[in-house]
């Protein structure tokens, strides 16, 4: 899938209502963190789309480690306005 499809996607979503899981659109993007606080990251594509990371369903060990500017593999659902990660994979 592509960046643009994902922003736009994202963009879409965050209009919608009455979503529910069983509405979740899967996607899978890579990416440079921008920021992690608590359960959340923001990343921004190469196309400089910023996207939303919900990280509750993540294991912390995925991306305790991340710093500003590493490039990651987001792997999830489209939910509403964020992605809600399944995976998040360092690129090295």
């Amino acid at each position: 899938m592509s960046v643009a499809i994902i922003a736009a996607l994202v963009f879409v979503a965050a209009g919608a209502t009455g979503s529910s899981a069983a509405d979740a659109t899967p996607v899978q993007f890579d990416a440079g963190a921008s920021w992690i606080a608590a359960e959340t990251m923001v990343v921004s594509t190469d196309d400089a789309s910023i996207v939303s990371v919900d990280l509750r369903r993540v294991p912390q060990d995925e991306y305790q480690r991340l710093v500003t500017g590493d490039r990651v593999i987001v792997t999830g659902t489209l939910e509403r306005n964020r992605v809600v990660a399944a995976s998040i994979e360092s690129v090295e």
